[in-house]
């Protein structure tokens, strides 16, 4: 009973000391510089690993390409780098054609990672990600949306409605 209640104790301790946090920072939040901190590389090289296990990943056999979102430096990338490392993935030193990351947001013990993911046919594949971990465990992936749109069809539909505001005068 002594070990549940200092289990349960450590849970909820560990719970309360939770990141939270959006990559690339929202206005006057969280800043990039905080982006090497655990959890951060944890979730986004778990997210990484997910999907060259199970996306159509052109480069699974060569070294994996990644580029992090606006405003995480170099030391993020290399603390990703580290993480993969842990799982014998390699990593190349180059951020271009390889899978970006758009965005990651931490609420404690979830996170969600917004990607797009580089494919064999056609444009890149959207990929939202659903992470989730508990005390003293790793994170590990609970779902997944692969977006029916892409990226062209994004630009193209924000730049018809920067035309039609402008149009509007609103």
């Amino acid at each position: 009973m002594r070990l549940f209640s200092t289990l349960m104790i450590m849970s909820l301790l560990a719970a309360g000391c939770a990141n939270y946090g959006s990559y690339p920072p929202l206005e006057g939040k969280v800043t990039a510089d905080e982006s090497i901190k655990a959890p951060v590389p944890e979730v986004i090289a778990t997210a990484i690993e997910w999907c060259v296990a199970r996306e159509d990943f052109r480069e699974q056999q060569k070294p994996i390409v990644f580029q992090l979102p606006v405003g995480m430096n170099e030391e993020a990338h290399q603390a990703v780098a580290e993480q993969l490392k842990q799982s014998n993935l390699n990593t190349s030193t180059t951020t271009e054609n390889g899978i970006m990351i758009r965005s990651v947001r931490l609420f404690g013990l979830k996170a969600m990672v917004d990607m797009s993911v580089p494919r064999t046919y056609g444009s890149d594949q959207l990929v939202t990600l659903e992470l989730q971990s508990y005390a003293f465990q790793p994170w590990r992936v609970v779902g997944a949306n692969r977006w029916r749109f892409n990226e062209e069809q994004l630009e193209r539909t924000k730049a018809d409605m920067i035309q039609a505001s402008v149009e509007t005068g609103s």
